[in-house]
């Protein structure tokens, strides 16, 4: 009984679908609620910023309604306006573009530059380690926010017509340093595993080994940091914006409605209130997605 009752069991287990590793991601991810919630939030906030043309009452620029300069929410209004009489939730629905496409585009080029140049610190090592290390160190000694401003005075000054190519590429070209400092270390270690030494023995090539068999084995630290990275970066983008040193006016962003408002903020705390609001929710989101990301990326993570 013993012996058929151990050979039903072996049976079961044998023909029973094994999970695969990303259903099992995505079991571990959708069992951490506040990921899910910011799962959502994220999503809503990419559809608002798809469709900003379709779900802003009026045009965010050139509507400016007389006479109601600072007044609060009213009827067909709902957010009220802001500090020269446009529709304060149709600039709102449009600064979520300049907010995401900044976030993740920025993210992107500071994946690319951080995962290029700590693979190759991390494999080659010696001198070519301690150049691009000492690149690294350099680089995040300077205080990002005071390097993002110099850099953004200095360039926008020559393209003024750009303000938001310029702002992307000075975020991505800045906060690249911690993408390669991880990859440098991840790779340090996966660069003495097994699979590696016998790449390199069959001969081939240093490239193809880091990113054939090196780059995609540290993808999941690197799609942690990044996630948690996009709301980091939607901070930057809305303080340099609140300085008039990100997206120029009269585009709508966030952080330059947040400044705005400061000049009717006793008499209208609304303006900079709700822009406000919307920059802790989106960075908020960013980050609770981040954390399910990295408990469900985590290799020793358990399914329950």
């Amino acid at each position: 009984m013993a012996l058929v009752s151990r050979e039903t069991a072996n049976t079961v287990a044998t023909n029973s679908p094994k999970r695969s590793q990303g259903s099992r991601a995505w079991r571990r991810f959708t069992a951490n609620r506040m990921a899910v919630v910011g799962l959502v939030v994220v999503i809503l906030l990419v559809l608002l910023a798809i469709f900003a043309n379709v779900l802003a009452p009026y045009d965010p620029i050139n509507e400016i309604f007389r006479g109601k300069r600072g007044v609060g929410p009213e009827a067909g209004h709902l957010l009220g306006y802001d500090h020269i009489g446009r529709d304060l939730l149709s600039r709102i629905i449009y600064g979520s573009r300049i907010a995401l496409i900044v976030g993740i585009v920025s993210t992107t080029i500071a994946v690319m530059i951080g995962v290029i140049v700590g693979a190759v610190a991390g494999y080659f090592g010696g001198w070519v380690d301690e150049v691009l290390s000492l690149l690294i160190d350099t680089l995040m000694a300077f205080p990002l926010l005071a390097l993002l401003i110099v850099l953004s005075a200095v360039v926008s000054q020559n393209f003024p017509e750009a303000s938001l190519f310029v702002t992307i590429v000075v975020i991505g070209l800045t906060v690249w340093a911690r993408y390669a400092r991880v990859v440098r270390a991840e790779v340090m270690s996966v660069r003495e595993r097994d699979y590696v030494t016998a790449a390199r023995a069959l001969g081939a090539e240093d490239g193809r080994i880091i990113w054939k068999h090196v780059v995609p084995n540290i993808l999941s630290s690197v799609i942690i940091l990044a996630s948690l990275q996009i709301g980091s970066i939607i901070i930057l983008e809305s303080a340099l914006s609140f300085l008039g040193l990100g997206v120029r006016p009269p585009t709508p962003t966030w952080g330059g409605t947040l400044a705005d408002g400061r000049i009717l903020l006793l008499r209208a705390p609304h303006i900079s209130a709700f822009p406000g609001i919307m920059i802790v929710i989106t960075v908020l989101a960013f980050n609770f997605v981040g954390d399910g990301l990295r408990d469900a990326l985590d290799p020793h993570e358990k399914d329950y």
